[in-house]
């Protein structure tokens, strides 16, 4: 499921997705998800389209998310 939804998201929005935390639980994973671009309104708006994406997979729940531009 957790290679779904990084998958969805390295092509959907040509960003770097990663497992950053919780490796050793089944039922939680932590990811980290890097994008470059010049303009950070066109960043922070493609943030906001990946938390959207990951609250409306069917079996995933996002739990909390940080952002930083």
């Amino acid at each position: 499921m957790i290679n779904s939804i990084k998958d969805r998201i390295r092509s959907a929005f040509n960003a770097s997705v990663a497992e950053i935390d919780a490796q050793d639980h089944r039922q939680m994973a932590v990811l980290g998800i890097a994008m470059v671009g010049i303009e950070s309104r066109q960043l922070a708006s493609a943030l906001d389209r990946i938390v959207e994406v990951v609250r409306g997979h069917p079996i995933a729940e996002l739990l909390d998310y940080e952002r930083e531009l």
